[in-house]
């Protein structure tokens, strides 16, 4: 049994070849993993709409913490390529997301009646993935995955 071992420091040529095979693929996933971002938003009141790009970022994963300085009644997000998600985590009670039709960049959401609206309140959560966007002319719509409506 060798005392000095393991040690916090050795030379990479001191490493099997494997290893450092393996090594350099979980470096490898962990850079493509730079395409989830969390983000905090605080958007107008009166506001419609949300944009890819412009108020939400253009990755695979985002997480959006959303508040909003007045009533906004969101409909419709632009930009979006297919299979995008974006995860809601509702920062306020002054927010609604509207359910629409699937085309424009609306929201598909999954409630009846059909064209209600959600009205979020603090820490709800809310997923949607993009369905048929090709981040520039056509938009798709945005399918609800999921919700988490908070109890507490």
């Amino acid at each position: 049994m060798d005392a000095t071992k393991p040690t916090d420091q050795e030379l990479i040529s001191a490493i099997p070849a494997y290893i450092r095979e393996t090594r350099a693929a979980v470096n490898a996933v962990i850079a493509e993993e730079s395409d989830v971002a969390i983000t905090t938003l605080i958007i107008s009141a009166g506001t419609t709409a949300l944009v890819i790009g412009t108020t939400l970022l253009a990755v695979a994963i985002e997480v959006v913490k959303l508040n909003s300085l007045g009533a906004a009644d969101i409909a419709q997000i632009r930009g979006g390529t297919e299979g995008q998600i974006k995860i809601f985590i509702f920062q306020g009670n002054n927010m609604t997301f509207a359910d629409g039709a699937k085309a424009l960049g609306a929201l598909y959401l999954n409630q009846l009646p059909v064209g209600s609206l959600l009205a979020a309140q603090q820490d709800d959560v809310l997923a949607l993935v993009n369905i048929g966007g090709n981040g520039s002319t056509e938009y798709g719509y945005w399918k609800e995955l999921w919700r988490q409506i908070s109890v507490k």
